[in-house]
């Protein structure tokens, strides 16, 4: 999250009854899989309710959440009971002065214990970490060995450029260097059937697995099945999109169900082939990945 973050007004977002609204909508259309994602989604009070009504809706088959574990150990709990089980943990280093460097925060204790209480309870982890040249690229393989210690996911995704302020972003650190630098410590690295946006790997020396996600090559962008929808209602069909569909407006406007998904399916028809193509349409910097959500 960029310095000196302004937070929006409470009524600028959208309220837990239109999410679950349009979550509904879109169950009805096909959407099986629901993501909430962070920065720390537990801030927002009454998340835990929301949840609980969420996974109630029909034909969505699978609630996930993407958090930096801060506040994650205080709910664990909970989620078990309500059966939420997978869950993506945000942790860029592996030691508390690092993580203070990169974050400004001093949290590491705490996302560390999310992690083990997490381990403990069984849940399906994914740790991702954001490989940044000058930062942490010397904690891939510290951070990959997690997955010797427990029976997680480690996964190194590819800096991208949505940081707010126009960052240029190195190409030194693709995802084919990533890969040759774990290669460098699990030499018997075997890569598997990935999921539609990331290349996973075996290795005998590990409980877990590990994966690269290539999000600034761009390599998966022909199987991306994917849509956004902002805390401030906005919904985008690509991460590289510089601007959505005020889908917020759209409902408060009073417009049916019916007039809801059709504006949806409108804005999908706008989808480019790819986030290259998307980017080509940029004319300012892009938002910071916690205004996305992601």
């Amino acid at each position: 999250m960029p310095e000196h973050m302004k937070f929006v007004q409470k009524d600028k977002l959208l309220s837990f009854e239109e999410m679950l609204r349009l979550v509904s909508l879109l169950a009805e259309n096909g959407v099986e899989k629901v993501r909430i994602t962070g920065g720390e989604p537990f801030v927002r009070k009454g998340l835990i309710h929301f949840l609980r009504e969420l996974v109630k809706i029909e034909g969505i088959k699978e609630v996930a959440i993407t958090t930096n574990g801060v506040l994650l150990d205080e709910y664990l709990d909970e989620l078990e009971e309500i059966g939420i089980k997978n869950i993506n943990l945000s942790l860029d280093a592996t030691s508390k002065e690092k993580f203070f460097e990169i974050t400004r925060r001093d949290d590491f204790d705490k996302v560390m214990q999310s992690l083990k209480l997490m381990v403990a309870k069984n849940f399906k982890v994914k740790v991702n970490m954001v490989v940044m040249e000058g930062k942490n690229t010397d904690e891939i393989i510290p951070l990959a060995n997690f997955a010797k210690l427990y029976p997680i996911q480690v996964r190194f995704i590819e800096e991208m450029p949505f940081n707010g302020k126009g960052k240029k972003v190195s190409k030194s650190w693709n995802y084919i260097d990533i890969e040759n630098e774990l290669k460098k410590e699990f030499v018997d690295l075997k890569e598997l059937d990935g999921s539609s946006t990331a290349k996973v790997y075996s290795s005998g020396q590990l409980k877990g697995s590990l994966g690269i996600i290539p999000a600034f090559t761009r390599t998966f962008c022909g199987t991306c099945d994917r849509l956004r929808i902002t805390s401030l209602g906005e919904l985008r069909n690509c991460l590289y999109s510089q601007k959505g569909m005020d889908l917020k407006s759209v409902i408060r406007s009073g417009s049916s169900d019916a007039e809801v998904i059709e504006k949806v399916k409108e804005h999908l028809l706008l989808k480019k082939a790819s986030g290259f193509d998307e980017e080509k349409n940029h004319n300012k910097d892009l938002d910071s990945m916690s205004l996305i959500g992601g």
